[in-house]
Parts: C-alpha cells; sequence; structure tokens
C-alpha cells in the first residue's frame, strides 16, 4: 500500500526490536465518580474485580460540557490485575532507564489542543473470570451505564472516537452493535425513550474506531494455547479456584467474534474512519503471531498497517511520539473532529451548481454579506447547501442554519448557531442570554466564519440574528461571511449592499431537461439517452411535416 509515513508495504517499516517492557510506574487518575452499573446488576466477578464499571478520565483539565472529541479506550484481556484499563496504554521503553507513561493521558491532550475528553473503561476480562468471554452482556451493560448515563449524555453531542486492544474490540463491537439495536430494533416507547435519544446522537456522532491486535474472527491456535497457558499459570501461582476460563469456553468465545464482526458491519456508517493494526513480531519462538494479520485488518478498507517492531503484547505501546503507528493514530483522530460540522444533505442529481457556487464565492470575497433571492422552488436552498459543501473547509468555523423561516423560535436558531460556533449547547427550556450573544459575536469577530442563512423568511427573523445585530462586525473587511436567502429582496435590502444581490436564475433549457429526465426516469443512464433521442425524433418529424397535405 503506498503511502508517505514510512511504512513499507503494508508495514511500518523499522528495524529495531522493541525490548521487554517494564513496569509503568505511573499515577493512577481518578475515576469519574459516578457509578455505572449498580451492584445488583453488574456481572459475577472473579474475585479480584470491582463490581462497577469505572470510567477513568485521563484529561480532567477538559471542559466536559464542550469537548471538540471524546475518546474512549477499550483494554484487552486481565492476566491476574485490575489496572489494564491504564497498564494496556503504556509506552514501551527504548532503555533500561526510561520509564513507561500512559501516552493517552501524556500525549494526547498536548497533541489534539487539550478540549478532548479522554476515557478508558474498566470491565471484567480477567482471564479466569466467569463471564470474562459474554460480551455481549458487557455490552448491554455499557449502554445503560455509559451511553445512557446522565452524567456522560453531553459527551455524544460531539464527535466521538473508539480505540481498542484485542479482547476489547469484542467489547467495542458489543457496544456498538447493542447501541444500533436499541435506535433500529427495539421499539421506543415509555421509559426506553431516553435510551433511544441518547443512542441515536451517539450512533450519529460516531466518527472514528482504531483496532490494535484486535482478532475478528476465530480459530487462532497460538492465542488459544497461550491464553490457556496464562490460564494455568494465574491458577497455579495466585492460588484461584480452578477454573479453566478460556480453555473451557473458547467455542463459544470464537463464536462471539464471528457474529460480533457480522454485525458490526451493519451497524455502521460508510463513512466512519477504521485504522486497523496488526502485530508484525512473533511473541516469541515458541507462541509466533497470536493474531493473525489476515484477522486483524478484515474491516477497513484503506487504513490497514502491520506494526513490524511489535508483537501482540506491544502493538499498542508506542515507544515515543515520532513512531509511525502514533503518527497515524493522531491523523485517525483529527480527522473524527473535522467530522463534527454535519453538512446538509445535498439531493442525488445536481444540475450547473458548481459554477454558480463558485460566483457567490467569488462575491463574498468583496461583500461581507451576500444574499440570494428568487422565487420559491428555484433552487435556492440546493444552491446554499452545495456552496457549504464546496467551501466550508476554507473556514475556521461555520453553521448551516437551515429552513429558518419554518422554525417556531428563532431562540433555536441562535442556539444552534451558539453550538456550532462556540460548542456551547443549551438544553431545550434554556434561552440565549447577553453572554452567548457576546460569545458569537467575539467568535466573529476574532476568527473567519461562515454562516448560511437558509429561507430567513419574514424581516424579524434576519434582524434577531446575532450575526447581523452589530454591523460592525460585518464589514467589507471582515473575515467572517453570510450567505443568506429568501424569496422577497425587501426582506434583505438593510442588511445586504446591492452588489450583495444575488438573483437566482430558471435552468437553461438543456439543463432542464436534464433534471426532468433524471427525476422522470429514476436516473438511469440507457433510459435517459433513448428518451432523448424520442424527444428529439419528436421535435424534428413534426417540422418535416409541415407543407404535407393529408389524403
Amino acid at each position: 500500500m503506498g503511502n508517505s509515513y514510512g511504512l513499507k508495504g503494508k508495514g511500518i517499516d523499522l528495524s529495531e526490536r522493541p525490548p521487554k517492557r517494564k513496569r509503568d510506574v505511573v499515577p493512577t487518575p481518578a475515576p469519574i465518580e459516578t457509578p455505572l452499573v449498580p451492584a445488583e446488576n453488574a456481572p459475577s466477578s472473579s474475585g479480584w474485580h470491582s463490581n462497577k464499571y469505572p470510567v477513568h478520565d485521563l484529561n480532567p483539565t477538559c471542559n466536559s460540557n464542550n469537548p471538540n472529541l471524546t475518546i474512549i479506550f477499550f483494554h484487552g484481556i486481565a492476566f491476574g490485575t485490575n489496572d489494564e484499563w491504564k497498564e494496556t496504554w503504556t509506552t514501551r521503553p527504548t532503555n533500561d532507564r526510561e520509564e513507561s507513561i500512559c501516552w493517552p493521558e501524556k500525549w494526547l491532550p498536548e497533541d489534539l489542543n487539550n478540549n478532548v475528553r479522554i476515557l478508558s473503561l474498566s470491565y471484567d476480562s480477567n482471564i479466569v473470570g466467569s463471564v470474562h468471554n459474554d460480551v455481549t452482556e458487557i455490552g448491554k451493560n455499557l449502554v445503560q451505564s455509559l451511553i445512557a448515563n446522565s452524567s456522560y449524555q453531553s459527551l455524544w453531542d460531539g464527535p466521538v472516537a473508539l480505540i481498542a486492544y484485542s479482547f476489547g474490540g469484542l467489547v467495542l463491537k458489543s457496544l456498538v452493535v447493542e447501541v444500533y439495536k436499541h435506535v433500529y430494533q427495539r421499539p421506543k416507547n415509555g421509559l426506553d425513550d431516553n435510551i433511544h435519544k441518547c443512542c441515536k446522537t451517539f450512533l450519529n456522532n460516531f466518527k472514528g474506531v482504531i483496532f490494535y491486535g484486535v482478532p475478528h474472527s476465530g480459530g487462532h491456535q497460538n492465542l488459544s494455547k497461550y491464553l490457556n497457558w496464562q490460564c494455568q499459570q494465574i491458577n497455579t501461582f495466585n492460588k484461584y479456584s480452578t477454573q479453566p476460563g478460556f480453555s473451557r469456553n473458547l467455542e463459544p468465545f470464537n463464536q462471539q467474534m464471528e457474529y460480533l464482526s457480522k454485525e458490526f458491519k451493519n451497524a455502521i456508517h460508510e463513512d466512519l474512519n477504521i485504522y486497523e493494526f496488526g502485530e508484525g513480531l512473533p511473541l516469541d519462538e515458541n507462541w509466533g503471531i497470536l493474531v493473525p494479520y489476515v484477522s486483524a485488518i478484515q474491516l477497513s478498507n484503506n487504513n490497514q498497517y502491520k506494526v513490524e517492531d511489535a508483537n501482540h503484547l506491544t502493538i499498542c505501546k508506542p515507544p515515543n511520539k515520532d513512531h509511525p503507528s502514533y503518527y497515524l493514530l493522531l491523523k485517525c483522530l483529527k480527522m473524527c473532529m473535522e467530522k463534527n460540522i454535519l453538512l446538509p444533505t445535498l439531493p442525488c442529481h445536481e444540475v450547473a451548481l458548481i459554477d454558480k457556487a463558485k460566483d457567490i464565492n467569488i462575491l463574498l470575497q468583496k461583500e461581507s454579506i451576500v444574499g440570494l433571492v428568487g422565487m420559491g422552488g428555484i433552487g435556492k436552498t440546493t444552491l446554499c447547501k452545495k456552496f457549504y459543501h464546496l467551501f466550508h473547509n476554507q473556514y475556521d468555523k461555520s453553521s448551516f442554519l437551515e429552513d429558518v423561516n419554518s422554525k417556531d423560535n428563532i431562540n433555536d436558531v441562535i442556539k444552534q448557531l451558539l453550538h456550532d460556533l462556540c460548542h456551547k449547547r443549551l438544553c431545550k427550556d434554556e434561552n440565549v442570554n447577553n453572554e452567548d450573544l457576546d460569545k458569537i459575536k467575539q467568535c466573529m469577530i476574532s476568527k473567519k466564519v461562515l454562516v448560511v442563512v437558509d429561507n430567513v423568511g419574514k424581516v424579524e427573523n434576519l434582524t434577531s440574528l446575532p450575526i447581523l445585530i452589530d454591523k460592525a462586525t460585518m464589514n467589507r473587511a471582515s473575515k467572517s461571511k453570510v450567505l443568506v436567502n429568501c424569496r422577497n429582496w425587501q426582506s434583505l435590502k438593510s442588511h445586504v449592499s446591492e452588489d450583495g444581490k444575488v438573483v437566482m436564475k430558471f435552468l437553461e433549457e438543456k439543463q432542464a431537461r436534464e433534471l426532468f429526465m433524471f427525476h422522470a426516469l429514476g436516473g438511469g443512464t440507457f433510459r435517459r439517452h433513448f428518451i432523448e433521442k424520442m424527444c428529439q425524433f419528436a421535435y424534428v418529424v413534426p417540422n418535416q411535416l409541415k407543407g404535407i397535405s393529408q389524403p
């Protein structure tokens, strides 16, 4: 696979094999003080684990009500310890003097501009536990205790990225599958309304997932032998009750791998960013590769990488920030943050929109506000949507206020503007105050902002919008720009100059015929050509019959 990240073939080309990792010596961040699963509803444990699913906050300095991105880490199998939520995500030292650090806690806030919420889940994955391989049950509990928990609901309003290692990938899939079932397969009624709403918001804002050494299919002999050996070691040296663990339940565990992979593919949307990393080194000469590369890269099309200098235990432990795997991780997370912008839906077939959108963009370089006017149904909204798709990424912030005139309350429109520009979300019963208006104004002044106001309707709607209240913020020298569309020029003329007026014209005959044929014939290419020929024939033949009398 061609790339520019120092990758060799489909793998990361690093020559030195990493040394054996040291036990990390990092302070333990305090878990968020919210019990996730009531004790009576929690899965039974094997004695080492709490009866709760704590959520550990790795970036407590983040503004929890307004994160640019929420990142959730899913750890792997616990070999007799209860801190895998942290130990999984430590660096691997390159020499004896280095100490391991928890890299999501130390690196990500700095590299992602701090305003990211970073959570690490802790759940029962003890290899000798009685329920460790029932990932479906864990997924169901996480929906109730995390997604629908009132303490975390504000986190799902922005983009969400999930990162999983090994067994944690199955827990991640189980969570997403259960969320999908709540939205599309289970009835929304009574007490389930809130769960349905939270799951839908989470699914809509689920932007990316990163898998490290996750077995997407079962039947791996080396992994099975290694897990069975670990079970025996723990039971022998720690004197646990002689539960065979994975050795007893390996078959259903493998079946869950296959089931979850199939269900997960059905639950995710097409534009989800998926990055997959496979191990490049054997664990040692006895165990070999635990999760084969072909099993670790089954979900993504283009973002598949083999970490040549890592085995199954070190694949998610970059030695430093310069490691290619960490660079690719940052790339995926930054793409998830960029996808926070919700783009309006475009029609399935466009005619002559790109050139018109480019003309509006040229005009906005001269004018701070452009008003698009024309009769209803002529295509003003479609043109505004196309313009927003093409040029929103040229601005620091952007907002598309769709069909303003249909809203019951202009306050709801201002709330959306406040959320899009300032990342502040108000509750349904809250009203915008002067402080909120000042935040919008300051954002318009200090940053390069694009706001598209669709179908503004009445003059009162326009004058109530804070982007136009203070004309000093919208002078010709302003970097921020506003595009407004309306049927009546009289509603715009007090805010838009004559130079900023654009009259929407009818389509030309050829363009109108193309649009008509597409919708009339369902977009079929052959039928379009056929009907076009028929139209031409119907036009030519009557003209040839002129002057010929009927018998």
